[in-house]
């Protein structure tokens, strides 16, 4: 038997899954825009996406390693049917469609964002990220697919972030939306960023319908945290 607070031979091919998901991003832009000449705005991106990575994993395999071995298999039993679209809907979205555009702004040369929005995007992007970490440390149930996990006796979190949002995984992927554009000066990933959003949005309405059905202790706690992703809005 597993011992949750250890990494596991799931965790390290999660962890490697990672990696060559990473690689994968970047690959696609660089065969997308048709060049190794792609300025020094995007291989400072390239660098603090991979410095994000390896930080979050690094963070989370020594304070949270359940986490990561159970989310070595994306789509598991239970997920629900509408989670399934939008699970692939949102893969394509970000990790094929977001660089391919990113690419192509390279290749096709089209009007950028300016260079001083990047320190807009950078402050974004590392919010993002320490959102992501914090729900990923709090909340050992943290999945990608939507579903009750009742084989692991799945109970409420609502200490940490949760105190904040019942959803700050999906707050971090939002921020990480808009942090896009604007790192990479990609003015049209905007399009990919919005789809994202969009995504996102029906994806935790569904999932919080969900929760609150079907996960004892939910409801209550939506009473007490009383937004979604966003403090004082939603």
């Amino acid at each position: 038997m597993e011992n949750p607070s250890q990494l596991s031979i799931h965790g390290i091919r999660y962890i490697l899954r990672m990696c060559m998901q990473l690689l994968l991003q970047i690959g696609i832009i660089l065969v997308t825009a048709g060049t190794f000449n792609i300025g020094w705005q995007l291989l400072i991106y390239f660098v603090i996406l991979a410095g994000s990575y390896i930080t979050e994993l690094w963070v989370i395999s020594r304070h949270n390693p359940e986490v990561l071995n159970e989310r070595v298999k994306n789509i598991k039993s239970g997920t629900k049917s509408w989670d399934k679209i939008l699970l692939s809907l949102y893969v394509i979205s970000t990790f094929i469609v977001m660089n391919v555009f990113i690419g192509l702004d390279i290749r096709s040369g089209w009007p950028r964002i300016s260079f001083n929005y990047m320190y807009i995007g950078l402050v974004l992007y590392i919010f993002s990220v320490i959102i992501s970490t914090k729900s990923l440390l709090a909340n050992k149930y943290f999945e990608s697919s939507s579903r009750i996990q009742t084989e692991r006796n799945q109970m409420v979190i609502s200490t940490g972030i949760y105190a904040i949002v019942r959803h700050p995984g999906y707050s971090s992927i939002i921020l990480w939306a808009l942090s896009i554009p604007l790192l990479t000066g990609a003015i049209y990933t905007f399009i990919p960023s919005l789809v994202i959003i969009i995504l996102i949005g029906i994806r935790t309405y569904l999932e919080d319908r969900m929760l609150k059905r079907e996960l004892k202790g939910y409801r209550e706690y939506s009473y007490k945290v009383k937004y979604r992703l966003i403090p004082y809005i939603w």
